[in-house]
């Protein structure tokens, strides 16, 4: 399986059963609906009766940014160790022989972390390699490891959105970029080059589909072109320099 991701491309897709998705999903919601409960109690019933999906059509009534800030978003200990248990996870960690999830957050546990972007650009980033962040100071990185990322697709409407990516970008070690400090006083990676000019790729996923990708592969969130709300689950994954 490492050699679909060192190949040509930098990536590979595949998909997990309908039980281990509605897995995910509760484990998901039940973080969700708990962190909208502590931080706006009399908005809570309003969101459990929309859904997640439909999270942009109530988003209006919190402060979406305080809300939201990735530590929130990080699944609790117990909330990882089923995931780990579940069928896919367990074949793809015999299949890349995967020793450990990363920390980047330092949370004093291995980290999951989902993501919520409502229908329009305002909840995307930009075009960049996870490296960068490494580079940049983010996460320790455990000796004799090295990093591919998976991006899960829990709530995702095929090709309106999801996850875009330039194949072969991994191959480059020249491509343009900063560092600069955003509104949490972090240095984040803005990418330097022109996307007009670039070979972007829309992976049409559904949901239950994952994405499993190089650690140098160019990728971001597709702009969401949907009706609903896009809510996907990431990791980075450590696996031994000796595979």
């Amino acid at each position: 399986m490492l050699s679909k991701i060192d190949n040509e491309q930098g990536f590979f897709v595949d998909s997990m059963a309908g039980e281990e998705l509605a897995v995910l999903k509760g484990l998901i919601k039940d973080q969700y609906l708990h962190r909208i409960n502590s931080m706006c109690p009399e908005h809570v019933t309003d969101f459990y009766q929309h859904g997640m999906k439909n999270y942009h059509q109530a988003s209006h009534l919190v402060p979406h940014k305080d809300l939201w800030p990735k530590r929130a978003r990080i699944l609790g200990p117990n909330a990882f160790n089923i995931v780990t248990t579940l069928p896919f996870f367990q074949h793809l960690k015999k299949q890349l022989n995967i020793g450990s999830v990363a920390t980047e957050e330092k949370c004093g546990w291995q980290e999951m972390y989902w993501r919520i972007v409502r229908p329009g650009n305002s909840d995307i980033g930009a075009l960049h390699a996870d490296r960068w962040f490494w580079d940049l100071g983010h996460g320790d990185m455990t000796e004799g490891m090295r990093r591919i990322k998976i991006w899960i697709a829990i709530e995702v409407e095929s090709e309106l959105s999801g996850l875009r990516v330039i194949p072969g970008s991994h191959l480059k070690g020249d491509w343009k970029y900063h560092g600069e400090v955003d509104h949490t006083g972090i240095a984040k990676p803005k990418f330097d080059e022109d996307e007009s000019k670039l070979d972007i790729y829309n992976i049409p996923t559904n949901s239950g589909d994952f994405v499993v990708f190089h650690d140098d592969l160019i990728h971001g969130g597709m702009v969401n072109k949907s009706d609903t709300t896009r809510v996907s689950l990431e990791a980075t994954l450590l696996i031994p320099l000796s595979n």
